[in-house]
């Protein structure tokens, strides 16, 4: 016969297994500040399919965009990932720069020749730097993704060298990395609200700007600025970040699980980033938009124009850093 005191004690570790299951279950909440529409939203939605597929429902992903979760603003995004309040955020090292101005380095003007470049740099030495510098401010960097280089469009061109450019108004972000370079190039930066942009090229106010491809496609820019120089100004990643309280909170195979997912995710986002921009420049080439790809020297003529306003920058982000990536870029092209 069994005792009641037996019983309550299998009660006890029946109920304990319970909460421990339930535990071991979780609802991600992932929140990005872009649209449905973005390839940031694309790798995040491929990651919700590998998590939900290889935990066999344990776990289910809940993706936020537009950054529901906090009324749109990046700065209150990323305190509530900090904080434990949103388990995954996504975003770029421009946004990043505001935590630790290392990753202001990935920003640099004309700092890499092509994405793939750009991408081997997050995935090799200086990116784990950063990985570690995240890590300390309670993000776990789980793999960064592809946010595309800003180009250069114009109502007149089409723009292939830094004189073509010299006098013209263009909004760029309100960054002083941005807005020194291309005072420097010989423009004239005006630094807008984004929401601005359209209405002030058709009043003339600006006469173009700089934006990643999808950007000036999605915004329509295209329609009043009919030329597009493809110059790979600045690149941005974008990183698949994990808040610290639900990263701990895992399991050790939970967290092997995860991180191998979003590793796969993110390239997937890699992937569609670079097939999007490349069927987004065709569809705005039938529009009729002049695309330039400038040749190397005519990159060389820009970026030469640029060199003197970086070394402040240079300064702030760490010498040491910056030839870090120089010795990578190095590494990956011999």
């Amino acid at each position: 016969m069994i005792s009641i005191k037996k019983l309550a004690t299998s009660s006890a570790i029946a109920a304990l297994a319970c909460v421990s299951l339930n535990a071991s279950a979780a609802n991600i909440k992932v929140s990005t500040n872009v649209a449905e529409t973005s390839t940031w939203v694309a790798g995040a939605k491929k990651f919700k399919e590998l998590v939900e597929t290889r935990s066999e429902g344990r776990h289910t992903v809940q993706i936020y965009p537009n950054a529901t979760l906090a009324s749109g603003n990046d700065r209150v995004e990323i305190e509530m990932a900090q904080a434990g309040a949103i388990d995954i955020v996504l975003k770029s090292t421009v946004w990043l720069a505001q935590l630790d101005s290392k990753f202001m380095a990935i920003s640099l003007p004309w700092a890499f020749p092509d994405a793939d470049s750009a991408l081997r740099v997050m995935d090799g030495a200086p990116g784990k730097e950063l990985n570690t510098i995240l890590r300390k401010k309670n993000l776990q960097a789980l793999a960064w993704g592809s946010g595309g280089f800003f180009q250069l469009y114009s109502n007149a061109g089409p723009i292939k060298t830094p004189e073509d450019i010299a006098g013209v108004k263009i909004r760029t972000p309100g960054l002083s990395l941005f807005l020194d370079s291309w005072k420097a190039v010989g423009s004239v930066p005006v630094a807008l609200n984004f929401s601005e942009v359209f209405s002030s090229l058709q009043a003339g106010a600006i006469e173009g700007g700089i934006s990643p491809v999808p950007l000036i496609y999605s915004s329509r820019f295209f329609e009043v600025s009919k030329h597009i120089s493809l110059v790979n100004f600045s690149f941005e990643a974008i990183g698949l970040l994990a808040s610290n309280v639900f990263w701990s909170g895992l399991s050790e195979a939970d967290q092997k699980m995860i991180q191998e997912a979003a590793t796969e995710a993110m390239r997937h986002q890699r992937q569609v980033a670079a097939e999007q921009e490349n069927v987004q420049k065709q569809k705005m080439a039938e529009a009729g938009v002049s695309i330039y790809t400038p040749t190397p020297e005519q990159i060389a003529a820009f970026r030469a124009k640029a060199q003197d306003v970086l070394p402040p920058f240079v300064d702030k982000i760490g010498r040491g850093f910056v030839d870090s990536i120089n010795a990578e870029l190095a590494k990956s092209s011999s």
